[in-house]
């Protein structure tokens, strides 16, 4: 598979930062098979550098190099602006969930093991170049459709320019009318020059509006019959006055109670400027369009003056932006609910095929025990054997427990009081669990996504709030369910973290918008933090 960067058009490149290279020599291969380019760094120092000369699209890091560890380099990739968006996966032979937690905290998208397997390696390491090349799209749109808004913006002042300048030459023509109107009373003579006069400003007026680049149309008001159009407008909406005469305004709109609403607004106003409308040709296409209207008098009669900008375009990459982002978060969730059901697999293993083999070994150990009575010595060894079998099984259990509780096979409630217990034993920071209501039934993957949010939450006060207590509560009603987990700690500035694009926070909230549910999180210095879940429940949630 010949894969090329989206950003350069070349082969993807992979920086490789290990100190010992000879030993992925089946790794490096496999890069080159697929058509990748590799570079190798043999510390974290030499890695720094490399990524800031050649830019990678993706970066493996040994944890357990020589100088500055894995865990540092990523950091100080993720502080440089010129490396920050390079995606890190950590190889290591550390399995343990601490340094998983580290790796991910320090900036690393993902976590590989040691030894390397090369089609799991390969599929992580495909997700994340898409997910990098998705991202530089994303980038490329929005700058595209701030490019749209400053040719809006543009237009919208020149069309301001347009009206000022109209407003102020009817009103300077105003003006000379009322002088010429005074004189006639006095002079025939003297009022034909002036009607003479006033016809030929009106030439030229028509003869103004009738170039000006701007779509213009006079509809009567209320009833909305066409009065004048210019040709821009004519070509906007397709309008050909012998072939297919339109006489209506209301024709011409998608939703004629649209119109019905800015007529209104018009009476009560007098104007608007920048409404967004969409519109309907004659030929049945629909546009949308920015549209300036005011009120005033054509033939001695109520009319509305209209001038519109074409924004279809505009609305089309919108509808396209919001797509992209509602793809990114299906592709998040979809890769989170992979995460959990491998963290359920590899925790079952663990505990099903592991956990017998090591109570197996414990009995044997046991045996061996009573068979030498008569040996003190070897008894001694083999009670220390026995200890250590032990110490292991507590091990696997505890990592299996932290990979996926078994409590969660019982329900979120047993789920909770397991991870509420877990917290306090591990912090020392008391922590209660209440539930009121009845107990919620809840499919696997919203019981695990509340799990989830909870565990970030009480994550946080362990490592940052030093409280002194922590509470998480179960609310079960008929329509809705809502946890509540709250500490007593330093608390934080809320509204800083959001611009600092707190990736916690985030992972929260898109869980919680996962599940169909809302997040609230009420924090400030020196007031502790509340974190709510509020997720509504129906037949399909709550069965």
């Amino acid at each position: 598979m010949n894969e090329t960067s989206p950003h350069t058009g070349e082969p993807p490149t992979i920086l490789i930062a290990d100190d010992t290279p000879a030993s992925l020599g089946v790794v490096v291969d496999s890069f080159a098979d697929r058509g990748f380019r590799v570079l190798v760094a043999l510390d974290g120092a030499e890695a720094l550098e490399r990524a800031q000369f050649a830019q990678p699209d993706l970066i493996l890091l040994d944890v357990k190099m020589p100088g500055i560890d894995g865990f540092e380099t990523c950091r100080r990739l993720k502080m440089n602006e010129a490396t920050r968006d390079i995606a890190v996966i950590f190889m290591t032979s550390l399995t343990g969930s601490e340094d998983m937690v580290e790796g991910f905290a320090a900036g690393g998208v993902d976590y590989v093991t040691k030894p390397v397997r090369i089609n799991e390696m390969m599929a992580r390491i495909d997700t994340h170049l898409a997910l990098r090349a998705m991202h530089r799209q994303l980038v490329a749109r929005n700058r595209q459709l701030q490019s749209e808004v400053l040719v809006r913006e543009q237009a919208e002042a020149a069309l301001s320019r347009v009206r000022d300048e109209l407003e102020e030459r009817v009103a300077q023509r105003t003006d000379e009318l009322a002088r010429t109107n005074a004189r006639l009373r006095s002079q025939i003579d003297e009022r034909r020059r002036a009607e003479a006069k006033l016809l030929s400003s009106e030439g030229r007026f028509r003869t103004i509006v009738e170039t000006s680049p701007v779509p213009l149309c006079i509809t009567s008001m209320p009833g909305g019959r066409i009065l004048y159009t210019n040709e821009p407008l004519r070509e906007l909406f397709g309008i050909d006055a012998r072939d297919r005469p339109v006489t209506s305004i209301v024709d011409l709109y998608e939703d004629p109670a649209e119109r019905d609403r800015l007529v209104q607004y018009l009476r009560e106003e007098g104007s608007f400027r920048d409404m967004e409308v969409q519109f309907r040709r004659p030929d049945g296409t629909a546009f949308w369009a920015i549209a300036t209207a005011r009120v005033a008098t054509y033939d001695d009669a109520p009319a509305i003056y209209v001038g519109l900008n074409d924004i279809t375009e505009r609305k089309r990459m919108e509808q396209a932006l919001f797509e992209s982002r509602e793809q990114l978060r299906e592709l998040s969730a979809y890769m989170e609910a992979i995460r959990e059901e491998e963290r359920k697999r590899i925790a079952m293993e663990i505990h099903d095929e592991l956990g017998q083999l090591l109570t197996a070994l414990k009995m044997d150990v046991s045996l061996l025990r009573m068979r030498l009575g008569n040996d003190p010595e070897a008894m001694k060894k083999a009670d220390s054997m026995r200890e250590l079998v032990e110490k292991t099984i507590w091990m696997v259990r505890n990592v299996a427990s932290h990979l996926r509780p078994a409590a969660l096979n019982f329900g979120i409630v047993s789920a909770l009081e397991w991870l509420v217990e877990d917290f306090g034993r591990r912090s020392g920071v008391p922590c209660q669990f209440r539930i009121n209501g009845s107990e919620p039934v809840l499919p696997d993957a919203f019981a695990t996504a509340v799990f989830r949010i909870v565990q970030a939450s009480l994550t946080n006060v362990a490592r940052h709030a030093g409280a002194t207590r922590a509470d998480v509560t179960l609310t079960r009603s008929a329509t809705a369910l809502d946890l509540h987990v709250s500490d007593d700690g330093c608390g934080f500035d809320l509204e800083a973290a959001r611009k600092s694009y707190s990736y916690g926070l985030l992972g929260m909230s898109e869980r919680a918008r996962a599940i169909g549910g809302s997040l609230l999180i009420d924090s400030a210095p020196g007031a502790g933090t509340a974190v709510s879940i509020h997720i509504p429940l129906d037949d399909k949630v709550d069965k």
